[in-house]
């Protein structure tokens, strides 16, 4: 699948981009593409909404994208996560960073708005963001809001545990009573401060008990794409029948059927191979017609097909008159193999398709080999047999007759041709060989040589 693409503009220049994965960390979400000659972009998302573009150029080791990069969720492009996510923002503009985060107080409270400026550290001196939220701690401070100093003092402390004001308001007595109702887990306070919330949730969001809290916390704000992106990650440690159903839920709830299929191939390569992920897959891969798909699967998890998954599949092989080309020497041999354990009536049917495809780009020696599995099924007796004597046959120039009669019978018009015109050089006043020629030649939509051989054909006759 291509990877997905997102357009920047700067101005009046404007840059597409392929993107090359997600990082999903707290209420951040980080986009990195790539342009053309290679240069690297982070696209930033406060949830999901668009803040910011930047071309990193270094990123400081206790950054936020560097805790992000390391502790967050990681999806690999292309995803449909990270469909979801660009489908509102198909382009998106630079900003300057002041006029950035004089936008950020009239769309967010100060805590919020502290917060998203931590993001920027390694793209803005330390100082400047460190300051910017010091501009906003004595803002709340004149309007009074000691609860909202408190939070952001905290977020200062974090990002920058030297800060002056750190040190001034370290025993600040209006802080004190909010600490012991933070240290006694005061519900109706925490329920106000769901950044407080997920941050100390966050080390431990693969525990049970955190687990179930911090998904709570993301359904309670409608954050449906971390919420995927969380139980997708929680899966692939916990590999559990449970949590899978729980996971295929909420992708049915959001997805369609084409996305829901991504997501599942997505698990199973992060090593989901549990039963019911399997045996969805499947499916998916029958109903979107992804015959080559579906047959890789069957032969590594050895499954036992219904009869209508059978039906289904040797529906598509006939519909879409499938080729070697999109059904590889492997899942030809898993899907006849599977048909004949089942011992489905239509396997030597479907047999005969396999070899007439194979023989299109394969020779008959390595026909000879591939169908070795096949040898113990008495169903396909007839037609081994019928590979077997082409093997035999194959360089013994009295039996070319035979050879392209067997290459016509496995739908091989021009491999015939050539036997046949090596036979009628040998056996120059036979007209079976001639014949054969015009009939061949006709199939092919080869006109003039069709007319040619039967008028040949007809003046031999008349000799004879």
């Amino acid at each position: 699948m291509p990877l997905p693409t997102i357009t920047v503009r700067d101005q009046q220049q404007v840059q597409p981009l392929h993107v090359s994965q997600m990082t999903i960390y707290k209420q951040c979400k980080i986009i990195d593409a790539k342009d053309e000659s290679g240069q690297s972009y982070y696209i930033f998302f406060h949830n999901d909404q668009y803040l910011n573009y930047v071309r990193p150029k270094k990123v400081t080791k206790r950054s936020h994208v560097t805790h992000a990069l390391k502790k967050g969720i990681t999806l690999p492009a292309p995803h449909p996560l990270i469909d979801a996510t660009l489908s509102s923002n198909p382009q998106v503009k630079k900003q300057d960073f002041n006029d950035l985060f004089k936008k950020l107080q009239t769309q967010y409270n100060a805590q919020e708005t502290s917060l998203i400026a931590t993001y920027f550290e390694s793209f803005i001196k330390k100082e400047k963001l460190a300051h910017f939220i010091q501009t906003l701690f004595y803002k709340e401070r004149r309007d009074g809001k000691w609860l909202s100093c408190y939070r952001i003092y905290h977020l200062l402390k974090d990002f920058s545990p030297n800060h002056p004001l750190v040190d001034t308001f370290s025993g600040n007595l209006d802080f004190t009573r909010y600490d012991s109702r933070y240290k006694n887990n005061d519900e109706k306070l925490l329920s106000k401060d769901p950044i407080y919330v997920e941050k100390n949730l966050y080390p431990y969001k693969f525990q049970s008990a955190t687990f179930h809290q911090l998904t709570a916390l993301y359904k309670n704000q409608s954050r449906w794409i971390d919420l995927i992106g969380i139980h997708i990650t929680h899966l692939t440690k916990t590999k559990t029948i449970e949590d899978y159903k729980v996971l295929l839920t909420l992708v049915d709830e959001h997805f369609n059927e084409e996305k829901r299929l991504e997501i599942l191939e997505d698990l199973y390569k992060r090593g989901v191979a549990i039963e019911p992920l399997i045996q969805d897959l499947l499916h998916s891969y029958v109903k979107s017609e992804r015959m080559e798909e579906a047959l890789s699967l069957i032969g590594q998890h050895q499954i036992s097909l219904e009869p209508s998954l059978t039906k289904a599949l040797i529906d598509i092989e006939k519909k879409r008159n499938i080729s070697e080309q999109s059904i590889s020497p492997e899942g030809w041999r898993t899907f006849t193999l599977a048909l004949f354990e089942s011992k489905d009536q239509q396997a030597p049917d479907i047999l005969h398709e396999a070899v007439s495809s194979l023989l299109s780009n394969h020779e008959v020696p390595y026909l000879n080999k591939w169908i070795g599995p096949l040898r113990d099924f008495h169903q396909a007796k007839s037609l081994i047999e019928n590979i077997d004597e082409m093997n035999r046959i194959a360089e013994d120039p009295n039996q070319q007759r035979r050879l392209g009669e067997l290459f016509y019978f496995f739908h091989q018009p021009e491999k015939a041709i050539e036997c046949m015109s090596w036979d009628m050089e040998l056996y120059g006043e036979d007209p079976q060989p001639v014949q054969w020629l015009a009939k061949l030649y006709q199939e092919t939509g080869m006109e003039e040589e069709h007319h040619a051989y039967k008028q040949l054909y007809i003046d031999m006759v008349k000799r004879a």
